[in-house]
Order: structure tokens, then sequence, then C-alpha cells
């Protein structure tokens, strides 16, 4: 499908767009205390110092690659959060970047930050395989 003129495209009204923005902000806080505490946690165990056992050091070495990987993780969804508060003040916030159609409003509710459809994430999945 063909990208539609800009009077075509599918949009939520003003009004719809902006009663998302409580809670992706809601999701901004929690994100930037949690990716905050993450962070810590990860800088204490690698001042810790650990024992000698080499063991040990292995099970520390996937503690903090593992804690690293879900402050990755954090830092993609924060991101999007914002890129999302940035579409609402664009006004393109809830059309999908993929079909240019209206993202489901039961979609939104689960995962406020999307910028695409079902169909559109699954099909961008699928490339990536």
């Amino acid at each position: 499908m063909g990208p539609l003129h800009d009077s075509a495209m599918a949009r939520l009204t003003k009004a719809q767009q902006k009663k998302y923005q409580p809670t992706l902000l809601r999701i901004l806080r929690n994100l930037g205390v949690k990716l905050e505490r993450m962070e810590e946690a990860v800088l204490l165990a690698q001042t810790d110092g650990g024992g000698d056992d080499g063991e040990d050091l292995g099970a520390e070495g996937y503690s903090r690659d593992f804690q690293l990987g879900l402050i990755e993780n954090e830092d993609v969804i924060l991101r999007s959060v914002r890129a999302a508060l940035q579409r609402i003040e664009l006004g393109t916030f809830g059309t999908c970047d993929g079909c240019e159609e209206l993202i489901p409003p039961r979609r939104l509710e689960v995962v406020p930050y999307t910028r695409f459809c079902v169909e559109c994430k699954q099909e961008a999945e699928n490339a990536g395989d």
C-alpha cells in the first residue's frame, strides 16, 4: 500500500491523542526511577569486588550482563515513550507508521507508545528474521 496524502491519513483528534499523555508521562517517570535503580545496582556490583572464587565471578558476570540487558530494554521503551509524546505534539499519535491507518484503541491502551498496528508490527518482526 502506497503512502497516503496527509489529508487522507487516519488520525485521532487532538483530544483523543491528549488522553494518552498522562499514561505516557507516568511510564516515563516510572522508567526513569527504575533505570536509575538498575544502574546503581550494576555500579555497586562492579565496585563490590566479589570473592576469589572463579565460579562466583562467572555468576556475577552473568548477573551484570543480565542487568545491562534489562537496562538496554528499558532504555528502548524510554525512547519510544518520548517519541510517542512528540507524536502527540505533532498530531500524528495513533497513526500506524507502516500502513498509515489508525492504531486500534485497544492496542494503544496496552502499548501506548507503539508506532505500529498489530499487522505492521508482525510484518516488521517477520522481515527481521
